[in-house]
């Protein structure tokens, strides 16, 4: 699989964000999107994901635009809101009926490094941390062959960072990964990178 992106520009207010964004990924490979506070990191992680529409350039898929972008990705960012009602169950119930995960329950809780009491607790009553990790671990375990991730240590501790980048080293090779990061832990190990 072939992922390219192809001269994306993005402005505001007739103000460019950024211009002239391009690279190319194969499966296995992975590019770390760097830069300071505002400079669009986020932006383009959800133009490529089909969430906002870029003024200018192409997402292709060997070669081809993307119809079905959920299909393909896997997305996650801090800004992300979890239903704080449901619990892990009732969320990858979700994801296995909307075809975006195939892991059991139990497979997923291993996964995800939740223990089994957490299953049936309300999301609401887990810590910033806890939410985040579940986040990143239903990107991580969905089926979509590119990963899109934004930020995805954002408060963690230290234990949480080192279940991320095992999950990140395990999947690396089968899969096309894009990273939206400041954090030197999140992108270490990525030799891509760009600056924006």
């Amino acid at each position: 699989m072939q992922l390219e992106i192809n001269q994306i520009g993005k402005h505001y207010n007739q103000q460019w964000l950024f211009r002239n964004i391009s690279f190319e990924l194969k499966t296995g490979e992975s590019i770390a999107i760097l830069g300071k506070n505002g400079s669009g990191k986020s932006t383009l992680l959800q133009i490529i994901y089909g969430l906002i529409q870029a003024a200018e350039g192409d997402v292709l898929l060997n070669k081809n635009l993307i119809e079905f972008p959920h299909q393909i990705f896997n997305y996650t960012s801090p800004l992300m809101v979890l239903p704080l009602e449901f619990n892990i169950q009732e969320i990858h119930a979700h994801q296995i009926n909307v075809g975006k995960m195939k892991m059991d329950i139990a497979e997923f809780m291993d996964h995800a490094q939740f223990t089994t009491d957490k299953a049936n607790q309300p999301i609401l009553y887990f810590s910033s941390g806890m939410q985040q990790r579940l986040k990143t671990a239903l990107c991580l375990a969905g089926n979509g062959h590119i990963k899109l991730l934004d930020e995805p240590l954002s408060n963690m501790d230290k234990d949480g960072e080192k279940w991320y980048l095992n999950c990140l080293d395990k999947i690396n090779s089968n899969h096309i990964i894009i990273l939206a990061s400041n954090d030197e832990v999140e992108y270490q190990g990525i030799k891509n990178q760009i600056n924006l």
